[in-house]
């Protein structure tokens, strides 16, 4: 299982989405679902064994989780607006429920619920997986021959903040580059595909 977790500083946290205005007024909605359409999609299939985490932490009701799981999504295509609706129907799930600490299913495989990046993070150091920290600084992904469970840690194009920076340092994430240059954040999930595709095939 390979797993993401996408901070999107400034994405809104209402389903008042303008489907045509997603970089602008949406706080770079685009990114996201592009990082939603690289972490999932190949030519012709899906890839399964894929979970996808965006916290959402852009005005009017931050933090908001979204999460999206390969073995059950039905109906998305890799589009950005088709993407961009689905993540509507989850906040507009989100805001019509009373129970926002657990997980809501808003449509097949795409779920929602009241969690913060740090929190998510501890779950997923707590079950035992391997989180990894995307950054321009940090050691060669090619170095690393094997990883297990891995959950890849990427900000928006803000980046991580300081403090979510020093609070990884802290619970020892390992930090990892997969190119010299800054790039988008759905650049460097198609790369960590493309190497982990690769590694596998090898054994």
């Amino acid at each position: 299982m390979r797993e993401f977790i996408f901070k999107a500083n400034k994405t809104i946290t209402s389903p008042n989405i303008n489907l045509k205005d997603l970089a602008g007024s949406c706080g770079r909605l685009d990114l996201l679902c592009r990082c939603v359409s690289d972490a999932f999609f190949l030519s012709h299939d899906i890839r399964r064994d894929v979970i996808f985490y965006a916290v959402l932490c852009g005005e009017p009701n931050p933090p908001v989780c979204i999460k999206f799981v390969g073995s059950e999504l039905k109906k998305v295509s890799p589009d950005e607006r088709n993407i961009a609706i689905f993540i509507k129907k989850a906040l507009k799930k989100f805001l019509e429920n009373d129970n926002k600490d657990d997980w809501i299913e808003s449509t097949p495989g795409i779920y929602v619920k009241r969690l913060d990046f740090k929190n998510l993070v501890l779950e997923k150091l707590n079950e035992g997986k391997e989180l990894i920290y995307l950054h321009k600084n940090g050691e060669n992904i090619e170095n690393i021959k094997d990883i297990k469970n891995p959950v890849f840690i990427l900000g928006d194009h803000i980046g991580l903040l300081e403090e979510d920076e020093e609070f990884l340092e802290n619970l020892k994430v390992k930090k990892v580059s997969v190119s010299p240059l800054e790039l988008h954040a759905n650049h460097c999930i198609t790369i960590i595909h493309n190497y982990l595709d690769k590694l596998t095939q090898s054994k």
